[in-house]
């Protein structure tokens, strides 16, 4: 069995004001178990009322000392900031706690007492404290360690798709340039060029993890090309791409090989061809993609669409937290293929 590995960075940035609700409503969620489970000869309304004033203000003051750690305290290591983590946590509560009792013998937290003695007053605060901070902490620690596997995976699935070079689109890609040599050299040139741009962006040590659209369709460009010498007037390619799209930003290979999809297993089994429809614009915060192609009614599935399409979708899924989607619509004679892309997370990247 090995080890559980440290995740990094594991502490989420309580700065922002997403992760302050969610402490606040853990919190009101937390007022209303206590407030129920306390004595029933007091006024739930009130013991309700004081409860949430009493954990609302531990928890801001919390996130704010988490923000504080997971700003300042980088140099740590991650089961250095969880200890410092738990022991602030505990650290505020009891100040909180003490600020609590002191303030209750002349307002109306008094009734949070509930005759109650100093020491026994703060050692509930103090283990309630505990059970929910060390929860917490954990969940974090196991929600980072799933995320730093699941970028692993996505780094190794990215370099799979980096390394795939289908050998029947190399072999007919030499074939094609070779014949063009004694005929028309500067076409069999601009091929040599196309195809060292796609082995380039494939066989890479280090890829972005997203490109504009502009630089994604440098290698749908040049793969629409090469495949253009093998079938000619068969592959037609209509592209209509909005100007605010072209900035916007996705992962990279994620486009070319849904191109890639419609002409293999769509355009390239017709006798007649077809022509593969590539739509883009802007949707508010979000890029919205959209692939389109003819099929061979009587033609049987091709397995290494559905893979490619896979990968893509668990890619997404990985980097966006479902927030991106990939859709896709197999008709009898006709294949659309749907990708969203957030921009929000996108244009810091």
């Amino acid at each position: 069995m090995q080890p559980e590995r440290e995740p990094v960075e594991f502490l989420p940035d309580f700065c922002t004001g997403a992760r302050v609700l969610r402490v606040l409503v853990v919190c009101e969620a937390v007022a209303v178990v206590l407030a129920l489970g306390g004595s029933l000869t007091t006024a739930l309304g009130e013991r309700f009322l004081l409860l949430s004033i009493y954990l609302q203000w531990i928890g801001i003051c919390s996130a704010a000392a988490l923000c504080l750690i997971k700003r300042y305290a980088s140099r740590l290591s991650a089961r250095g900031v969880a200890l410092l983590a738990y022991l602030t946590l505990l650290a505020v509560t009891f100040a909180i706690t003490e600020i609590t009792y002191v303030a209750g013998r002349y307002s109306g937290f008094a009734l949070l007492l509930e005759d109650a003695s100093h020491d026994g007053f703060v050692a509930r605060s103090l283990g309630i404290c505990a059970v929910v901070s060390a929860l917490a902490l954990r969940y974090f620690w196991l929600r980072s360690a799933w995320q730093n596997q699941a970028q692993a995976e996505m780094r190794a699935r990215l370099e799979a798709l980096q390394a795939r070079i289908e050998p029947h689109f190399l072999f007919n890609s030499l074939n094609s340039i070779a014949a063009l040599i004694a005929v028309r050299p500067d076409d069999a040139e601009n091929a040599l060029e196309d195809l060292a741009v796609l082995l380039r962006a494939r066989l890479a040590t280090s890829t972005p993890e997203s490109v504009t659209l502009d630089e994604e369709m440098t290698m749908v460009d040049a793969y629409v090309r090469i495949e253009s010498l093998r079938l000619g007037e068969r592959l037609h390619v209509d592209v209509q791409i909005e100007d605010g799209a072209r900035s916007c930003r996705l992962p990279a290979l994620s486009l070319q090989p849904l191109v890639e999809n419609a002409i293999g297993h769509g355009v390239a089994r017709l006798p007649e061809g077809g022509t593969v429809t590539l739509q883009a614009r802007r949707e508010r915060d979000a890029l919205v993609l959209q692939v389109a192609n003819p099929l061979a009614g009587d033609a049987p599935p091709v397995p290494g669409n559905r893979q490619a399409l896979a990968n893509i979708r668990h890619r997404l899924a990985l980097r966006y937290e479902g927030a991106a989607e990939l859709r896709v619509h197999a008709q009898t004679a006709r294949f659309t293929v749907d990708m969203v892309v957030p921009q929000r997370a996108e244009s810091v990247s």
